[in-house]
């Protein structure tokens, strides 16, 4: 089980040290969480600017505000079928050490606010057996629904967070030259 120093990095510093808030969206079925903490805005569909030599998931690039965001489709990453996109897919903007990432989601269907507790993590991502579990930090129980929860520090590999940083900014430098 989780401990509860490990356990308080999720919590929401506007809520209670005891309570955590999370955003909860789906992918096909399954409902999975990531922590308000992490999550900046939540968008419709955008044009996705393609860029060459992405990792798998990765589709692309939008510009959030003047910053370039990489554009990670959480269904590709996670091996389920690709689906199209249309006007009112979810976009979920987040940020973490310093780097913003666009995650694309089926659906997003609430924040729910959850005890901090040990006893609401039924186990540890490692203690799960399907390989896809790099990216899940905990699954949470609540209101008898078990939701994995994102582990975004886990979603990029280090190489891919170096190649995106490299192309990130050639994009924007070509965006510069283009503009004026």
């Amino acid at each position: 089980m989780k401990t509860q120093d490990s356990l308080s990095t999720l919590s929401s510093g506007m809520l209670p040290a005891e309570k955590m808030s999370i955003l909860t969206f789906r992918l096909a079925e399954q409902r999975y969480g990531l922590p308000v903490t992490a999550v900046t805005q939540i968008i419709e569909m955008v044009a996705i600017t393609r860029l060459p030599q992405l990792p798998k998931g990765i589709q692309g690039a939008i510009n959030v505000h003047g910053r370039i965001v990489p554009v990670l489709d959480l269904r590709l990453r996670f091996g389920l079928d690709c689906v199209p996109y249309h006007l009112f897919t979810p976009i979920i903007l987040t940020e973490f050490d310093g780097r913003m990432l666009a995650l694309v989601a089926d659906a997003v269907d609430e924040v729910i606010i959850c005890p901090l507790t040990a006893e609401t993590f039924v186990v540890e991502a490692q203690q799960l057996p399907v390989h896809q579990t790099k990216y899940i930090g905990s699954v949470l129980e609540f209101e008898q629904a078990i939701i994995p929860i994102i582990d975004l520090n886990n979603i990029l590999s280090q190489n891919e967070q170096n190649l995106l940083t490299h192309i990130g900014r050639e994009f924007a430098q070509s965006q510069m030259v283009a503009g004026g």
